[in-house]
């Protein structure tokens, strides 16, 4: 299987590109190196080597773009987890219901980690590995998720206005269960655990919009 990077290298021999457009391809790179290396061995066996020799680029490149690993890793977890939660929204904003926008999001959101695995798993599972700046890199991850799920019970009260707001935490406990969800699809591999995952993290979140409607009544 070819390097995620593949398709960003820069064309052999002479080119048009400018010193900027150099650079950002390389840092495309070296950012689909991270999560690659991080996916694979873990993120404390991954070396700046690692990361270098899959990018195809130097170390004097890795450093212009990156203090560090540490960096690097942060950059890479910001951007696919950037990615994650605004192509899921923009997946969803298409659908005509409320009802219709949370099936479109959740089959998006399994969908990816299922074309993405390894990367997804470094986002999931080696954020850890960076102690306290891993930590608040993932709470601020949470946090739009979660806004997610507050724009779209908003969105739903506006067509059912007779409909409460979820208690509090509703969200946070949502979004940390879909989480866990679409890490066991990931662990377990099977197209089988995906579709649980996928029929899972819709009843998850259908269950965060509406299942405080009985426990009220």
């Amino acid at each position: 299987m070819p390097h995620v990077t593949e398709h960003r290298r820069l064309p052999k021999g002479p080119h048009n590109l400018s010193r900027d457009e150099v650079a950002g391809t390389q840092r495309a790179r070296l950012i689909d190196a991270v999560l690659e290396n991080a996916g694979k061995r873990g993120y404390v066996a991954t070396t700046v080597g690692h990361i270098t020799a899959t990018a195809g680029v130097s170390r004097t490149s890795f450093y212009e773009q990156f203090t560090g690993k540490q960096d690097a890793f942060l950059a890479a977890y910001r951007e696919i987890t950037t990615e994650f939660i605004t192509q899921g929204v923009a997946a969803g904003a298409e659908a005509a219901t409320p009802l219709d926008a949370v099936a479109a999001c959740c089959d998006f959101l399994v969908d990816y980690v299922h074309r993405r695995p390894v990367a997804v798993r470094a986002v999931l599972l080696e954020i850890y590995a960076l102690g306290d700046a891993g930590l608040e890199a993932r709470e601020k991850t949470l946090r739009a998720g979660e806004a997610v799920f507050d724009r779209t019970a908003k969105w739903l009260r506006t067509t059912d206005p007779a409909l409460p707001a979820p208690p509090p935490f509703t969200a946070r406990t949502v979004v940390a269960a879909t989480i866990e969800l679409i890490t066991q699809a990931i662990w377990i591999g099977t197209e089988d655990a995906y579709g649980q995952a996928r029929e899972a993290v819709r009843y998850t979140w259908l269950l965060g919009l509406f299942g405080h409607r009985s426990v009220d009544a």
